[in-house]
């Protein structure tokens, strides 16, 4: 077996020994140091291939694939510590190491998965009688090494290294040009007059950054996106002008700041890099393994909003218009005047909001507390830990069992040598093959106030503080066998999902009171206040959807290019890309392309709306925390051992349908946004040859016809085959959905385990059916055994719809266009009377055991192992 990766001498200069933690010690990176250790990492990587290769027993899991597993983790430790230090202090004598270390660590990792000989020993590991985890540890394994390029031929495969190789270093050099372009644009502002707008403590802190460059007067500095949060305090035109026209130009300009060869080049050779492995573009390739699924219904999901994010905007910029007079908004005015709206209309002093959100108290008393109170975990203050700058602060986290669970670093203000934005990491993921405990680091750039000033924050930085916090609970309840999987080392289109969960929680009845204490008198924020401040919250977010939306666009738009296209206009691109999709230049994007580093740089190529696929499940989530009375510690520990603790050991959103029961729709999310909600699919008009379908409720019903539940042309195709069987159908509608049994156990006033849920799994690409009582979950492999086949899966959207003929979250157990296997949890007998979907997400129906029996044709069967 191989030796232990963290005993090499890679990290001879990193670890302080005297620390309970596996912490590097960053007071000892240097450009020697770096380069030693990661030269060290690639040489042990090395070494472990060549020796699984020359192993001339039958290739195991654990010879095998646990080695090459276990080969890696010197390489990714190495990669994370050079993160932290180039994102949040890059000093300059470490610019040049940190390129040649993410080349070497790039070519090495190319070079060992484009290795036939180690591929064709790890595709002849036996899988048939691992464990679910080692199964699906073996089954990433293969797909990573297929995706990389493995099964293609020498000529491609050295293709492939050559593109990788070219893509690292053009992703590097965006990074610093960026970097520096940004910097260079902060807007420098002589007079005080210029600032007019912008409270005391922004004005100093302008004053500290030009201070601190050397330069007389103020200095504006630029965050990651286009609009930026000084606009909505600056008082004049001329200033705000000047700050979007510098945001915006970033990476454009021509000299070394310029990213637009950069873009070109790294777009044309992704497109390259998916043909060489048969895919018609990058996006197809990138989103093929994500929750997505493809690229189409990335783009679904986008489209589908723009048209209610555009009607949400014009309505906003109506009232502003009208409310201030004005003829028309200009693009650097929008920000400005939306917050002034905001403001004016709600009551709501943004200085004054400000006192009540001091960063220390919302920290300890609003973030930590809420997960104190949902999960259990503390935190305390850890002394002697020093992290890469002095600002960062480390704080030990306890669990349940009063064991230690990991540690978390906070790095809270902005610097010169630190990336824009906010953002989490796993500085050493847990995992139980390298028995580490989690280190998680946290990035904001907040403004670092004067000398015995309080740090103050806006309700958007408040709501960045809970957002990375999600992250953060989601790397330390990491309970994987193996670190590739563990934490937050999920889909891209699932990672978010988490973060936008613990969101909830900002502006929270049980949460908020606790932290929310004006800064000087420790009084809590007045009720009308804090309604004031929820109700301002839906008011800009057609706008703010509209810039995501954009720059979501602009993502899979410059990912859809096909192998052989180059594009060098890159801003000509960008503008007819935005046209076509119906957005105005009043609202640019979010970030335009020149300096869009999620994609270009950080790993979201092709995959910017995963924001807005994980808000999603985050939105509905959110709503099903809520009807178990929030802060729930037992719903708080199963929704941590089911969905956060797995990481990608299981797949995510099979285990968001077993636990809820149900995939997640998108309707929270529109209600979230305060956007309309879709359209339901309409009733056909009646006619001979749909003489079951009922007439349309009364137009002189006293309440919105929206709201009136009608009948489905589904309810009808049920209730047909329920006669059929001589049972009179009973079909009941609701003015809502019941996505989940608990859900519909309350609306009906019943006890969860008489709901009989529908649930689709997949055999063999063929479609089963699970009817399992509302208080269980189905066990896979314990009914595939009962069943006699080899695996049960969750079945893909596709097959649902195509198997029932219903919409998903409302799959009724008949009415189906051909009879499905159909399997009945026993445990359903127990009730008198159950419940079950009649083929939409708003309808129920009664049924006896022995009907549904009847009905369905259905065997009888149990869905968990009762001695498990």
């Amino acid at each position: 077996m191989s030796p232990d990766p963290n005993s090499i001498n890679v990290w001879e200069a990193f670890l302080d020994p005297q620390n309970d933690f596996s912490l590097p010690d960053f007071a000892a990176v240097t450009p020697e140091t770096l380069l030693t250790a990661v030269h060290a990492a690639a040489d042990f990587a090395r070494t472990e291939v060549a020796g699984i290769v020359a192993d001339e027993t039958d290739p195991t899991f654990f010879n095998t694939t646990v080695r090459f597993e276990t080969a890696s983790v010197p390489m990714t430790r190495i990669a994370s510590v050079v993160s932290a230090v180039e994102s949040n202090h890059l000093r300059p004598e470490l610019t040049d190491a940190v390129a040649e270390v993410w080349e070497t660590l790039s070519a090495t990792r190319t070079e060992i998965l484009l290795d036939v000989d180690l591929f064709h020993r790890i595709e002849q590991v036996p899988a048939a009688d691992l464990n679910p985890e080692d199964k699906r540890q073996q089954e990433l394994t293969v797909e990573l090494f297929v995706r990389s390029g493995a099964r293609l031929g020498a000529e491609e495969r050295d293709q492939m290294a050559t593109i990788a190789a070219e893509l690292t270093s053009l992703s590097t050099s965006f990074s610093r040009a960026l970097q520096q372009d940004t910097r260079e644009l902060a807007v420098h502002l002589g007079e005080a007059e210029s600032l007019a707008g912008m409270n005391e403590d922004q004005i100093a802190a302008a004053a500290n950054r030009a201070a601190e460059r050397g330069v007389d007067g103020y200095l504006l500095t630029l965050n990651n996106f286009t609009q930026q949060l000084v606009l909505e305090s600056l008082d004049t035109a001329q200033t705000r002008r000047h700050v979007l026209n510098n945001s915006m130009a970033r990476g454009s300009r021509g000299g070394d700041g310029d990213t637009r060869t950069q873009v070109a080049d790294t777009t044309a050779l992704r497109a390259l890099q998916a043909s060489l492995l048969g895919y018609p573009s990058y996006s197809s390739y990138a989103i093929d393994n994500q929750t997505a699924g493809n690229p189409d219904a990335a783009a679904d999901i986008v489209s589908s909003l723009i048209n209610p994010a555009n009607a949400q905007l014009d309505a906003e910029l109506a009232r502003v218009k009208e409310r201030y007079g004005l003829e028309e908004v200009a693009a650097e005015d929008v920000k400005h005047f939306l917050a002034k709206y905001r403001a004016d209309e709600f009551g709501i002093d943004p200085d004054e909001v400000a006192k009540y959100f001091e960063f220390d108290t919302v920290l300890t008393e609003g973030v930590f507390r809420a997960a104190t109170g949902l999960y259990g975990i503390t935190f305390a203050p850890r002394e002697g830990v020093t992290g890469w700058h002095e600002d960062v602060r480390a704080y030990e986290v306890t669990d349940v069992n009063e064991r230690a669970l990991g540690l978390v670093l906070i790095d809270p203000y902005a610097r010169d040598t630190k990336r824009g934005g906010a953002w989490m990491d796993q500085l050493v993921p847990a995992s139980r093959l390298t028995g580490l405990l989690p280190v998680v680091t946290l990035s904001l750039n907040l403004s670092k106030p004067g000398p015995g000033r309080p740090t103050l924050l806006n309700p958007t930085e408040l709501t960045t503080v809970f957002h990375e916090f999600g992250h953060v609970l989601h790397g330390l309840f990491a309970n994987s066998t193996y670190p590739s999987t563990a934490g937050t080392a999920v889909p891209r289109d699932y990672v978010e999902f988490p973060s936008q969960l613990n969101e909830m929680w900002r502006f929270h009845p049980q949460v908020l009171p606790h932290f929310a204490k004006h800064v000087d008198t420790g009084e809590p924020m007045p009720a009308e206040l804090v309604d004031a401040l929820i109700a301002s919250e839906r008011f800009g977010q057609g706008f703010d959807t509209i810039e995501y939306l954009a720059a979501a666009m602009l993502d899979l738009s410059w990912h859809s290019l096909e192998a052989g296209e180059h594009i060098t206009d890159v801003l000509s691109f960008e503008s007819e890309v935005l046209a076509a999709a119906g957005f105005s230049p009043l609202v640019p994007p979010r970030y335009r392309t020149t300096y869009f580093g999620h994609i270009f740089a950080s790993g979201y190529a092709a995959g910017y709306y995963s924001y807005l696929y994980s808000e999603v499940i985050a939105a509905w989530v959110s709503e099903w925390f809520e009807a178990q009375g929030g802060l729930n510690r037992e719903a708080g520990t199963a929704f941590r051992e089911a969905i956060l603790a797995p990481g990608h050991s299981i797949d995510p959103m099979s285990a968001i349908e077993r636990f809820f029961g149900t995939r997640p729709d998108v309707a929270p999310l529109l209600r979230r946004r305060g956007l309309a909600e879709p359209v339901k699919e309409p009733v056909p008009d009646p006619s001979p040859d749909d003489p079951e379908i009922d007439d349309p409720v009364d137009d002189e019903s006293d309440a919105p016809a929206a709201d009136v539940p009608k009948q489905h042309r589904n309810h009808a195709k049920v209730e047909a085959e329920l006669r059929e069987h001589g049972i009179e159908p009973q079909i009941r509608l609701f003015g809502d959905a019941t996505p989940t049994a608990a859900s519909a156990a309350e609306k009906l006033g019943i006890e969860v385990g008489a709901i009989a849920n529908s649930l689709i799994f997949s055999s063999d690409g063929a479609a089963v059916l699970i009817m399992t009582s509302g208080a269980h979950r189905v066990d896979t492999d314990h009914v595939a055994a009962q069943l006699g086949i080899a695996s049960l899966d969750r079945a893909d959207k596709d097959l649902v719809r195509e198997a029932t003929g219903q919409v998903i979250g409302g799959v009724a157990p008949c009415g189906h266009p051909e009879p499905i296997p159909t399997y009945v949890d026993v445990a359903l007998r127990e009730h008198p009377v159950l419940w079950a979907a009649a083929g939409t997400p708003n309808s129920m129906m009664p049924l006896t055991y022995e009907q549904l029996l009847t009905i369905t044709h259905g065997r009888e069967i149990t869905v968990a192992d009762a001695h498990a």
